[in-house]
Parts: structure tokens; sequence; C-alpha cells
């Protein structure tokens, strides 16, 4: 979103004021899943209530730099931490509550979101497992299991060695 005037995370703030016509609160940043704007209005979602304020989401966002908040769309601010998974269109939060988005910036959230998965281990990329060949002693026939190699003062055997034993 844009550079920080913010030294550590402990200088960042805590909450945000919400003041309309009908409300006045204190919202917790990280109890907000997501904000969306609906013409002028803004309604920030939190799992156990949703707020709406006649403000700029570009104003809100400010407040948002440094954390886990992406902005998928122009209208659409997600906190990550809040976001269970992204199958399909939908967007499904910890609450139960999901947000649906059309193909091309579902597909660009979800990019966004295996980034962010990637920081905080432990995950896991599938990998074929490594196999180590086993350690084996000069003259001796051994069938061609896969073992760990433990001793140092041996070989490893080639497929040469196995084919033209010495």
């Amino acid at each position: 979103m844009g550079i920080s005037h913010y030294k550590t995370n402990r200088d960042l703030p805590e909450y945000i004021s919400v003041i309309s016509a009908s409300q006045c609160a204190r919202v917790k940043i990280a109890d907000i899943e997501c904000i969306e704007q609906e013409g002028r209005k803004l309604h920030i979602i939190t799992p156990a209530r949703d707020y709406t304020v006649y403000e700029s989401i570009n104003t809100i966002a400010r407040s948002l730099v440094d954390r886990a908040f992406y902005r998928a769309m122009k209208g659409l601010i997600l906190n990550f931490d809040q976001v269970k998974d992204i199958t399909g269109n939908y967007i499904n939060f910890y609450s139960g509550q999901s947000v649906t988005m059309g193909k091309n910036s579902v597909s660009k959230t979800r990019q966004a979101y295996r980034r962010y998965l990637l920081k905080y281990p432990p995950y896991s990329l599938w990998e074929p497992p490594t196999r180590v060949p086993e350690i084996r002693k000069r003259g001796m026939n051994y069938d061609h299991s896969w073992q760990v190699a433990e001793d140092e003062g041996e070989y490893l055997v080639s497929e040469t060695d196995t084919k033209n034993p010495a």
C-alpha cells in the first residue's frame, strides 16, 4: 500500500475509530476481516459486527500499512490474518463469512495469499523425497535398497560396481 512512517510493530496503532451519525466505536485492527466500499460508504467487517462509515478507503488504508492487509480490488481490502482459505471465487474467513470475487481478482489475490503463507512456517511445498544410497563394502553382494548413509570409512556403490563386481 505505501511506505509507513512507523518504526516497529509496537508503534503501529492497535485500533481505528469509526465515527458516523448513528455509531461511534473503536475497532481493533487485528479483528477486521475486510473493508468493502459501497459508493461513498465503507463497510468494516469484523467477526462480531459490521461497521458503516462515510470515509475514503485510502484514508483507512494508511492505518493498515505494514500489516497483513491486501488491497484485492479498488474497493476491497482483505486481512490475510483472518482468511481461512481461498476456494474457487470465494475468500473464506475463520468467522464463517466469505467474499466473492471475479476470476481475475481472485487469481491475483490467491497469488498474494500464497506469498503471505510462505512467510509463516510450517508450510510445505510438495517435493519428491530425496534418498541417500546405502554405504556398501567392497566385494559384498547387496540388494538395491536405499538407506541413510552412516559409516564414513566405506564407499558408495555406483551402478557400474553392481554390474561388474570386483
